[in-house]
């Protein structure tokens, strides 16, 4: 597990219509890169912040440095989560749970060419 050593809000700003604080962080953190459930596990440390109403929006490290930069919105409520995109709600969980395409007739219709071939 990666520490979060430092984090500094660059910018706060308060967005009432969709209930929520759009934070920017700077970030300093020992070992490699640390997980999205890692920031915000270190942020909700670090900021006093509530972590299941946190969402990592965007995260990136500056190449070959302890550094990066995260943009976390911060919601008033779990009803105020509900307006946030679903593909960003999702990102934590997709990783390495993707599942097995089931075969379709397209992908089977070139198998069946080459029997009708070997017939003839």
């Amino acid at each position: 597990m990666m520490a979060i050593t430092k984090a500094d809000i660059e910018n706060d700003f308060d967005n009432k219509l969709l209930r929520r604080r759009e934070l920017r962080v700077a970030l300093e953190f020992d070992g490699g890169t640390p997980s999205r459930e890692e920031i915000k596990k270190g942020l909700a440390d670090k900021l006093n912040l509530k972590q299941d109403n946190l969402v990592i929006v965007r995260a990136g490290q500056l190449y070959g440095s302890r550094k990066g930069s995260v943009l976390v919105h911060e919601y008033y409520d779990a009803e105020a989560m509900r307006m946030a995109q679903k593909h960003v709600l999702e990102r934590p969980k997709a990783k390495g749970k993707k599942e097995a395409k089931p075969q379709t007739a397209t992908a089977a219709a070139p198998a069946a060419k080459e029997g009708e071939a070997e017939k003839k």
